[in-house]
């Protein structure tokens, strides 16, 4: 008899000590989890593009006097704006043989050089006429071809905090709501995790300028190129407690 008691007292205290257990994981488990975005738009102030420059000649070295030829002349435009040496580098120079095919015959056509010059333009803005005045001058530049131009803000990191208290800010109201509706109240947050994006505006150009000078010539009509805004995004996920 004294056996069954003792078991049945180690049954009851098992079960006891489940159920606190129990209770523990539940109050533990009071728990919301919930998203908030913050967005901020700003104006670019820096617009970066490639120009490929491409020559073909007889050698080697004739190909590559014409390539340098006319990345001069671009640097010089370039320059003429304003636009520092550090924000000018150049990404790939290539050199190779060119053939063509005819009548099953490989036959050759010359040396080819290839040069591509990145371009940073920084202190743009809505009001500045800085872009469009320089897409003209490489526009008066045959046989060259001018990447997709991207906008993007040089110092973005006030937008970021702000972008980031705000996508705070949505999350707790979130949490509140739902918390509202159960009858209970947000308690402190256990985890926040951070999720942060710039959007990047492109606007693009003719990719291929061959005849571009000539054309302008004709029409007289200056570039546009409105820089737009971007979006500073910050996504936060945050637990809450509830209570």
């Amino acid at each position: 008899m004294k056996k069954i008691g003792v078991a049945l007292l180690l049954v009851l205290f098992i079960i006891f000590a489940f159920s606190c257990q129990s209770v523990s994981l539940v109050e533990k488990s009071r728990t919301i989890s919930v998203q908030g975005t913050g967005r901020v738009s700003v104006s670019p102030d820096v617009a970066s593009f490639s120009i490929t420059v491409s020559e073909l000649g007889e050698t080697t070295r004739e190909a590559q006097l014409k390539t340098n030829e006319k990345i001069g002349a671009l640097l010089a435009m370039i320059r003429a704006q304003g636009v520092l040496d550090e924000d000018l580098s150049t990404t790939a120079l290539e050199f190779y043989p060119e053939y063509r095919w005819k009548d099953n015959e490989q036959i050759f056509l010359g040396q080819r050089v290839r040069q591509t010059l990145h371009v940073n333009i920084k202190g743009i803005d809505n009001k500045s006429t800085l872009l469009s005045t320089l897409i003209d001058e490489i526009g008066t530049v045959t046989n060259i071809s001018i990447s997709t131009i991207k906008f993007s803000k040089e110092d973005t990191s006030s937008e970021y905090a702000e972008s980031r208290k705000l996508a705070m800010e949505k999350a707790l109201e979130k949490a509140s709501e739902y918390a509202y509706a159960a009858h209970m109240k947000v308690g402190k947050p256990l985890t926040v995790s951070d999720y942060s994006s710039a959007d990047i505006r492109s606007s693009s150009q003719p990719t291929l300028m061959k005849a571009s000078g000539a054309y302008m010539m004709e029409s007289g009509a200056n570039a546009e190129v409105p820089t737009g805004t971007l979006d500073i995004v910050s996504i936060v996920s945050v637990v809450f407690e509830l209570q």
